[in-house]
């Protein structure tokens, strides 16, 4: 690469971290629905027709980290067409946001990005459909704590003479 200005933004914007995760097959995709289950986040799926994970999406995966999961799943990949049926998403570049309902009826309150697809406006969507504040790492539970502990008869005792 030369140090031109073009080449300089192209390195910049593929050096941005992203926390899209990259969708490829159903098995991949109940995944990501567990894990969004897990910690209690909306979904915000990202059908496209391109593999390239758009820089809007990284942005946003990083700016909105911890309150909502973002999934980008390629028509180009034949393991995400039945995604694509089940959504009944028709091949155009769709962003839809998954409400954490905590029930099956996902696709009832399901509701999709209708505007023109600029930072702000996505922004917007972003924060209208998110958690407000993080989700904090999930305590853990008396029994891995009690795991965790050493038995008194196991500690080493110092004893005096």
């Amino acid at each position: 690469m030369e140090r031109k200005a073009d080449d300089m933004k192209q390195f910049a914007l593929d050096s941005m971290p992203s926390f899209v995760e990259r969708i490829s097959g159903s098995e991949d995709f109940e995944k990501f629905k567990k894990k969004a289950t897990k910690y209690g986040l909306p979904m915000m799926l990202v059908f496209s027709e391109n593999r390239l994970v758009m820089n809007e999406m990284k942005y946003l995966s990083t700016e909105f980290r911890r309150r909502v999961l973002v999934a980008h799943i390629s028509l180009s990949k034949k393991e995400n067409r039945n995604i694509f049926f089940e959504y009944g998403v028709r091949g155009q570049a769709l962003i839809s946001a998954v409400p954490h309902t905590g029930d099956e009826e996902e696709k009832q309150s399901l509701v999709t990005f209708d505007g023109k697809w600029n930072l702000h406006r996505l922004r917007s969507f972003f924060t209208e459909h998110a958690l407000k504040t993080e989700v904090k790492s999930q305590p853990k539970s008396d029994e891995t704590k009690k795991k965790e502990e050493v038995p008194p008869e196991k500690q080493k005792v110092k004893t005096e003479l």
